[in-house]
Order: structure tokens, then sequence, then C-alpha cells
């Protein structure tokens, strides 16, 4: 009876176990393999400050995934950041971005990266303030999708 009842706790531990180290996988597993999983994001607001970057946004289709997390890399003052939404792993979460991300030194620009493009979120303009690149005061006065703060 007693050799019964341990093999049942240990098949019970066995599925507790695995149970978790999938969720765990499918939570965290993706930034093993850096921005090839990451996907686009609807950004609202990007604010770069002296040693940090604080970005808002939301998922962007149709169907609601939650938020997993960012994977972030900082090159020739250049912060590349991407983004991984998941239907089933980030239930915990929303579809809402909200995240400060540390950098080493100073930021010229903020990139979105996904698999398969980059995006120039913002950039530092020669008078010190930060601004999306292609678009020009009159565009970001209309634009109600997305807001760039001009904080140095």
């Amino acid at each position: 009876m007693k050799s019964r009842i341990r093999k049942i706790s240990i098949g019970i531990g066995i599925v507790i176990v695995s149970f978790v180290g999938v969720f765990c996988l499918g939570r965290y597993g993706w930034k093993l393999f850096g921005f090839a999983l990451c996907e686009g994001a609807g950004i609202e607001l990007v604010e770069v400050k002296e040693n940090q970057v604080h970005v808002m946004g939301f998922y962007p289709g149709s169907f609601p995934s939650g938020f997993c997390g960012y994977y972030a890399e900082e090159k020739d003052e250049v912060l590349y950041v991407g983004f991984r939404f998941s239907p089933i792993f980030g239930f915990f979460e929303n579809g809402k971005i909200d995240v400060t991300i540390p950098t080493k030194g100073k930021i010229k620009a903020v990139v979105l990266k996904t698999s398969k493009n980059e995006y120039v979120l913002t950039e530092r303009t020669s008078d010190g303030s930060y601004r999306r690149p292609d678009w020009d005061e009159e565009q970001i006065e209309k634009c109600d999708c997305c807001t760039f703060t001009r904080s140095q």
C-alpha cells in the first residue's frame, strides 16, 4: 500500500514539475532566441532619460494576447527593443506595455526590432530633444495613436 501511494505521489509530482517547466519555457524561454520571436507593438510613448528608456504601448492584433516581456540590446548608443505577446502564456497580463529599460550610456535612438523588421521609434535631434525621425511637427500633432515626449 505504501509503495502504491509513493508511486502516485511521484507521478503527481512529475506532472506538476512538467507543467511548471512548460509554462516557464513558454513564458520566458523565448528570450533565448533574442529578437527572432519578437513581435510588433503599437507604441504610445517613448521617453528617453539619462540611464533609462520608458516605453508604453499595446498589442496591435485583434485577438487578445498578454504581454510576456521584452528583449533589449544596447549597441553604439542605439537601444534595440523587441516585445513578445502570447494568448496562452501571457494570461496573467493584458496586452498593455509599460516598461522602463535600464541603459548603460547615453542613447541616441530607440529602435523597435522584430524578427523581420526594424522601426526607429525616436532619435536624438541636434538640439538634444527626441522625436520620431520621419515625422514633422504637423504629423506628430495630428497623430492620435502615439505620443512621443521630448525629454532629455
